[in-house]
């Protein structure tokens, strides 16, 4: 029954849409009683302006969870749009971009405009930390978050600081769009995340001005954060990097038969969870597969023949060469199941990691994801090179993502390592968009 309820829940998270999440009102008791304190509130005002796409919603809830949440009609929605802090600064921000569109001549002009400065991100958090404090509805806002875990990392802080740092996470998220697919500032990995064009290209600069002009349209009657990641959503889009939103949800599509697979699974069977392969771009145009990914498949293969685990995780994005059409996969995944034999239902996909940490990181996301027991281990499969660079990566882990998504790891060989995850691999990474 339990095992069921987890399910659910995962179901749940991934299929989440824009109505109703986090704000439903405790119900009166039978006697007419109320359960907790509610406030009578007027009105909220009456939404104009753009509506999210469905991939942009995708975006929103992998990079932005926290406004994702705010964006839901309900209280703590109402609250935001009636703040007279939020809405001054709104204002501001709006005569900021206003101007900017006027005179801009490049996207990166436009950039700069839409930052939201140290200023801002701290009148802002101080906002958040006021309601949190002085509202029901945002405290149980901020407990929900919690439990949903998409900032696991601040779980353990006030609800203040729980809150003020989601929000810095987020605003350093649209701040980084901005930054490197407005601007071109270099981002942390430039080969392979970087901006499709150069700031001054008329053609793009039309593009961004176009897009500009729609975010104004999302002035009164909106979250004041709305034009911001609106704007931080489309500057995406016309660089053509939709790479978070491809392939969802997760328990769909090349992953469905897994995933059904996993409900019936006997774990006491097996030592290990899952078999986790890195994938290794071929870095050359046209190419679907680099040899090393085969040789790591093969290493892979053997273990899950040997009963090792039930499922082997085959993960890597779009990365190599830059805006490669091919997912590494899915090439991994085609290559086991058609030239290795390992059933379709054995093999799960994780599509959107760009490095060997994202590797690790998301791999114990799908864990979770598929229901597999949070106290048995995962074990990595990878030439030796690669395998001992996994094995001392715990700083590159802290300096990239700030945490290690793992409790331990062992050296098993050669080309093995075991991890025990830890499920502060759903924190989001709010320096890569590409895979937050």
């Amino acid at each position: 029954m339990r095992s069921a309820l987890n399910i659910g829940l995962c179901l749940l998270l991934s299929a989440m849409t824009l109505t109703g999440y986090g704000q439903t009102r405790k119900k009166k008791s039978a006697k007419g009683k109320s359960k907790a304190r509610t406030t009578v509130r007027a009105a909220a005002p009456k939404v104009t302006g753009p509506v999210y796409t469905t991939a942009q919603q995708v975006q929103m809830r992998k990079s932005f969870f926290l406004l994702y949440v705010l964006e839901r009609k309900g209280a703590a929605h109402d609250m935001v749009l009636k703040s007279t802090a939020f809405n001054r600064l709104a204002a501001e921000r709006q005569e900021r971009l206003k101007a900017a569109y006027s005179d801009c001549g490049d996207a990166a002009c436009i950039g700069t405009a839409l930052l939201w400065t140290a200023e801002d991100i701290r009148e802002a958090g101080e906002e958040f930390k006021r309601l949190t404090i002085a509202d029901t509805d945002m405290a149980q806002l901020v407990e929900r978050l919690k439990i949903e875990s998409r900032y696991p990392v601040y779980n353990d802080a006030s609800d203040t600081t729980f809150i003020r740092k989601a929000w810095e996470d987020v605003a350093a998220g649209m701040n980084h769009v901005y930054k490197v697919y407005l601007q071109a500032v270099p981002p942390r990995y430039p080969k392979i995340d970087s901006i499709s064009f150069r700031p001054s290209d008329p053609a793009f600069v039309q593009k961004v001005k176009a897009a500009t002009q729609q975010v104004l349209t999302a002035g009164a009657g909106n979250t004041f954060f709305k034009p911001s990641l609106l704007a931080s959503l489309k500057a995406l889009e016309i660089n053509g990097r939709d790479e978070a939103t491809r392939y969802e949800p997760l328990y769909k599509g090349s992953n469905a038969a897994p995933f059904s697979k996993s409900r019936r699974i006997n774990w006491n069977a097996y030592k290990y969870t899952a078999i986790l392969v890195p994938g290794a771009g071929p870095g050359k145009a046209g190419a679907s597969m680099d040899s090393m990914g085969a040789y790591r498949c093969g290493l892979a293969a053997e273990q899950y023949r040997k009963n090792m685990a039930p499922f082997i995780i085959v993960s890597g994005g779009h990365v190599h060469p830059y805006k490669t059409p091919f997912c590494e996969a899915i090439e991994m995944k085609k290559y086991m199941v058609s030239k290795l034999g390992i059933p379709d239902s054995a093999v799960i996909i994780e599509p959107h990691a760009r490095h060997t940490t994202t590797n690790i990181r998301n791999a114990v996301r799908l864990a979770s994801l598929f229901n597999m027991p949070a106290a048995k281990p995962m074990l990595i499969v990878s030439d030796a090179f690669q395998s001992l660079a996994i094995e001392k990566m715990a700083i590159r882990f802290i300096n990239e993502i700030g945490y290690l998504p793992y409790k331990g790891i062992e050296r098993r060989s050669n080309t093995e390592n075991v991890i025990m995850p830890d499920l502060r691999a759903w924190q989001q990474d709010p320096e890569d968009p590409l895979d937050p």
